[in-house]
């Protein structure tokens, strides 16, 4: 991969060219993960709150969260009572600028990146569609993007923990390359996080798109609800992802969650994917996924005949994830619209026996409910996932 020259590296690389600033942040142990969630999903709250929580002994939360405070990561808040008797106390939150990620999503037709705020405020976004921008192209993108978003909501430099890149193909050579899908050669095989960090100055982390965006549904979507689940990420291809109490599994090779491969080669034409809705839809060959989707009449002809095609395979995906991975829920995301994807819902079955006139629970099936773009959300939570999760 071409270079660009170090005079504009100096201009637009807005971290520090070559990885001239530290990571900031160091990996914390498991009780200052544990404490650091307590403080992060339940705050204000007292130290001897979190001590009952954790079951750490109190001195040891001390000393936990003054390191925390110390490293800029949580505050105290003005004295309160947190209770009926005994002296005041003084609840902790989460810093102000405790910690940022951002998260990108690369598409072949789109590009979102995303800032957030280790609390799960979502800062600031950018999306723009493109056609066919080459590796090199998308990375002075996402260049740009960050430095306006910094620009823009003046977040302390020092408090970004890195990037999440989301894009999809599955992942080779020990999980150091992903596989890029056709239509992204120059993407494919590239060693992304070490040319992405060099290029942006930040630690880079990256993740197929499924995953991204499963782990983003976890965070800001269905996982509230439900803590394990099945994402089916519908998009140009379709992928996926698994998330288990809370936590995304990755598998042996980093490719846990590419549902296509249940299916019979001959019958993957038959997966539901925008590229075919697209193509049933007669829909114009430059306009981009995106702007198709926000198009599409959920109630339309295109969209029923759609659903009677993918309906017989994409029952078949479900009812294997139901056997195989037993989850809470499943659910229909990417970027296929909610309303498309709450009609694919009433028209698929899971495969039933019953026996005694009684068959095993299934998962709900539901559709995704994240306001924005998961798979750069998802790929932000990696970052936090590092150091803190």
């Amino acid at each position: 991969m071409n270079r660009p020259s170090d005079a504009a590296d100096a201009r637009i690389t807005p971290f520090g060219r070559d990885l001239v600033l530290p990571d900031p942040f160091r990996s914390l142990s498991a009780n200052e993960r544990e404490v650091l969630a307590l403080i992060r999903l339940e705050g204000p709250i007292s130290r001897a709150e979190i001590a009952r929580r954790s079951g750490l002994a109190m001195p040891t939360v001390s000393r936990l969260t003054g390191q925390l405070a110390g490293e800029g990561l949580i505050v105290a808040e003005e004295k309160v009572m947190m209770g009926r008797m005994g002296q005041p106390s003084l609840p902790l939150l989460l810093a102000r600028h405790a910690a940022y990620a951002f998260g990108a999503a690369v598409r072949a037709d789109s590009l979102a990146v995303c800032l957030t705020h280790l609390s799960g405020e979502i800062v600031a976004t950018v999306e723009e569609t493109h056609c066919g921008l080459t590796r090199e192209e998308t990375m002075v993108r996402v260049r740009a993007a960050v430095e306006r978003i910094v620009d823009q909501t003046g977040v302390p430099r020092d408090r970004v923990c890195g990037l999440g890149l989301a894009i999809s193909g599955f992942f080779v050579d020990d999980q150091r390359r992903i596989n890029a899908p056709l239509g992204m050669e120059d993407w494919a095989t590239g060693e992304l996080e070490r040319d992405f960090s060099h290029a942006l100055g930040l630690p880079v982390l990256v993740e197929n798109d499924g995953s991204a965006a499963a782990l983003g549904e976890s965070i800001y979507g269905q996982g509230r609800e439900y803590p394990s689940f099945a994402y089916l990420y519908v998009d140009r291809g379709m992928g996926g992802g698994i998330i288990l109490n809370g936590r995304l599994m990755r598998g042996v090779h980093g490719n846990a969650g590419e549902f296509t491969g249940m299916l019979p080669p001959d019958l993957r034409r038959h997966r539901p994917t925008l590229a075919l809705l697209a193509d049933m839809a007669g829909a114009d060959a430059g306009q981009s996924l995106t702007d198709f989707a926000a198009s599409l009449d959920p109630d339309g002809a295109a969209v029923g005949a759609w659903i009677e095609r993918v309906a017989p395979a994409t029952s078949s995906i479900i009812s294997a994830i139901a056997a195989i991975v037993d989850p809470a829920a499943i659910v229909l995301g990417g970027r296929l619209p909610a309303p498309v994807a709450e009609r694919l819902i009433q028209a698929l079955n899971f495969y039933s026996v019953p026996v005694r006139g009684r068959d095993r629970a299934f998962p709900a099936l539901v559709a995704s409910c994240v306001q924005g773009d998961a798979a750069s959300l998802g790929a932000g939570t990696l970052c936090f996932d590092r150091c803190f999760l």
